[in-house]
């Protein structure tokens, strides 16, 4: 088995997530014609490129000079790891950071069989090219130099690690604070309607027979006029009678009403309330996690806008 340093191994950690974040940006560059910043970080490093390549290269080193099985251990190799990736960073931040369920043969949305193969010949990439002469640049750089460099990148490095993972947690909470919200309005937004067609139906009804109450009190009232044997005190209760009728079908629905109306207000401003509370650094930090990572499973998409929406009118 090849034999490297921890500081080499450590300094390959770092190259290849500045490999990874040139590919992975660079391709998004040219896709979307414009600079595009990708990753869960915000500098110019992807780590899961790195976690791959390392990987890759300790799976792969015992069949070194047969392409085949190179091919074959790199791609089962990195496939599993970006699974476990996947799956793990949605468990934590409820969010998929990567989609491929528009692929064909996927698993998921995690992995899919058009990825894998491109491990494959990325893997052959590596082992027969990248890490050869990642290995002689490493190699020409004195220990003490390395050490000082590798200490300097960590420093940045780390920072940039605390402060995505407390954004994409804080995402997670906001995520969560809208998913509440949204499932108690809606309960309200439902009990509203079925009130409305409650009273609809019986103001319809009590209408009806105010309709042929009037009628029949005018006649009666002719009969009073005409005749005088209906007394006017009598008439007069008959009709405040069904008014008070009409108005308790109303009255009966209001304090639901007013329950509801409370209810609402309370899911409303719990929304804002549920919201991490961020400075402008963690702002500029989650602003640009979802900015770099459009691959976001499409059922967050709409989350993000209110997301945005929320914040906009919080300001």
């Amino acid at each position: 088995m090849t034999r490297y340093t921890l500081l080499q191994w450590i300094a390959f950690f770092y190259i290849y997530c500045f490999f990874g974040w040139c590919f992975e940006s660079g391709y998004a560059s040219i896709k979307e014609r414009k600079l595009t910043n990708r990753g869960f970080l915000r500098g110019p490093y992807i780590p899961i490129y790195a976690f791959g390549a390392v990987f890759v290269l300790i799976i792969t080193d015992n069949f070194q000079g047969n392409n085949f099985e190179v091919y074959f251990s790199g791609m089962i190799a990195a496939t599993i790891l970006e699974y476990i990736t996947g799956y793990v960073m949605e468990r934590l931040f409820k969010v998929k950071y990567w989609d491929y369920s528009d692929h064909k043969f996927n698993l998921s949305g995690y992995i899919s069989l058009s990825t894998s193969i491109a491990w494959g010949f990325l893997s052959l990439l590596l082992t027969n090219f990248l890490q050869v002469n990642v290995y002689n640049f490493v190699s020409k750089i004195s220990d003490q130099n390395l050490k000082n460099s590798i200490i300097v990148v960590s420093i940045i490095f780390f920072s940039d690690l605390i402060l995505s993972i407390k954004a994409a947690f804080n995402l997670a909470k906001a995520y969560a604070a809208l998913e509440r919200a949204k499932s108690e309005l809606s309960e309200v937004k439902e009990k509203l309607a079925l009130i409305a067609d409650d009273l609809v139906s019986e103001t319809q009804n009590k209408l009806v027979g105010i309709k042929d109450s009037v009628a029949e009190r005018v006649s009666q009232a002719n009969e009073y006029i005409t005749t005088g044997r209906v007394s006017f005190s009598a008439l007069k209760s008959d009709i405040e009678n069904v008014l008070s009728s009409l108005s308790n079908t109303v009255a009966s629905k209001s304090p639901a009403y007013v329950e509801l109306k409370i209810k609402y207000e309370v899911a409303r401003e719990k929304v804002s309330l549920s919201l991490p509370k961020t400075g402008k650094i963690m702002s500029f930090f989650i602003r640009n996690m979802i900015k770099g990572n459009p691959g976001l499973n499409k059922k967050y998409l709409d989350q993000l806008k209110e997301l945005s929406e929320v914040r906009k009118r919080n300001k």
